[in-house]
């Protein structure tokens, strides 16, 4: 299996830095055309087979994007959601840094950073009993913890122990899945970004 690992477009939430964790945010203007450049990028570049997604707004619309340029099926998957901050919704950011920086804090009513490393794990796991004994091209559209979530699980490695390293909307992940093993061959790159759609600090994680 070759698994193509993407983060959602951009929303107004991530673009005003506001945590929206399972909250229903749709893609802004500027996330709109942001899939669609990765859709074609995608398209011209890969064969993709089928699209697992969060069932959330913002990566459904991204997935939606991705499989009509690329003529392909997609599948909802809630193992696939963002880590849920509980009562930190909507907060700022500043508001919320400990939720993003500190393994042992655990939100009101969310998710702590245990329980849900334990869902990125099945969620990895699910995937391999799926489609991991083929030679397909999967795509899983996610969000930003999620994707760190699923590097460190998977490849044994936090892309975010570099403070300058960002999970960029639609940045796109490429690993390969053979004889029971994970090999990285692309991280979070967004060079189908232009100067229009590539913002100028990311935001969001």
């Amino acid at each position: 299996m070759r698994l193509y690992l993407i983060r959602h477009g951009e929303t107004e939430y991530n673009h005003t830095g506001r945590v929206q964790g399972w909250g229903e945010v749709p893609l802004n203007d500027r996330g709109i055309a942001q899939a669609a450049q990765l859709a074609r990028r995608i398209a011209a570049d890969y064969d993709l087979d089928h699209i697992y997604t969060s069932d959330l707004r913002r990566t459904v619309m991204t997935a939606c994007i991705l499989a009509a340029e690329s003529r392909t099926n997609l599948t909802h998957e809630p193992l696939y959601r963002e880590r849920n901050p509980g009562d930190l919704s909507d907060k700022p950011y500043e508001e919320a840094m400990a939720f993003f920086t500190d393994e042992t804090y655990e939100p009101p009513n969310g998710e702590s950073a245990a329980i849900f490393s334990e869902r990125v794990g099945r969620a990895c796991d699910h995937l391999v009993k799926l489609e991991g004994h083929t030679d397909r091209h999967i795509a899983v559209v996610s969000h930003g913890m999620f994707c760190n979530g699923f590097v460190r699980h998977c490849l044994d490695m936090d892309p975010r122990e570099d403070p300058d390293f960002k999970w960029i909307n639609t940045c796109l992940t490429i690993c390969d899945y053979i004889d029971g093993k994970w090999e990285l061959l692309m991280l979070a790159d967004a060079s189908h970004l232009d100067e229009t759609t590539h913002p100028e600090h990311a935001t969001g994680v």
